[in-house]
């Protein structure tokens, strides 16, 4: 009973507050509960599912109209740097979509410095950042990516070198090869939704 509460409430806090981090969620989430730090905690996996719910259940109307948005972002997005072999990760392949939820894509370049000479060819205004990801065999390495707004939603790419489009970083929510879905797939995905 209370691993459930504890499942739920975190998947409230993600959806609320979009927090993407789900040890934060879980955390907090104990906290809000009082059962203490000991308590243990549901997995990943436990808590993505209990937001899918959580999403369809309260919010299905706005959750569709808001996976055609990022669908059509994450198509556009990709279309402008298809030179990268892009492809969509993360939340949105996953079908967890709130209105916090950003379109996530990796690209493939020789250096970073190629994706920025895109970005300034189509004039649009970004930052840059580097994001920590996990390979197999607890190889861990910072990625350059850059971050963009279009119609309120982030728009987040990350810059892999050319070998990597052969292995995946590994997923937060359940430690397998991130699944990648090319422009082609995610046509089909925007066209079906």
């Amino acid at each position: 009973m209370n691993r459930l509460a504890v499942c739920e409430e975190a998947a409230r806090i993600m959806d609320q507050q979009g927090i993407r981090d789900f040890q934060v969620a879980k955390t907090k989430a104990v906290e809000r509960l009082g059962l203490g730090r000991r308590f243990p905690l549901p997995s990943n996996r436990e808590i993505e599912q209990a937001l899918k719910q959580r999403l369809r259940l309260f919010n299905a109307e706005v959750w569709a109209d808001r996976c055609r948005l990022l669908w059509r972002l994450a198509t556009e997005t990709m279309e402008m740097f298809s030179s990268y072999n892009p492809r969509v990760v993360g939340p949105l392949l996953r079908g967890i979509v709130t209105d916090k939820t950003p379109v996530e894509l990796h690209l493939f370049a020789d250096s970073p410095e190629e994706i920025t000479n895109s970005f300034l060819e189509y004039a649009i205004p970004y930052e840059c950042f580097d994001k920590r990801v996990r390979f197999r065999r607890k190889r861990y390495a910072l990625i350059p990516a850059f971050r963009f707004a279009c119609e309120d939603v982030n728009v987040e790419l990350l810059a892999f070198a050319p070998k990597d489009i052969r292995e995946a970083p590994l997923c937060p929510v359940d430690g397998q090869p991130m699944r990648r879905l090319s422009l082609p797939r995610a046509r089909e995905m925007l066209a079906s939704t």
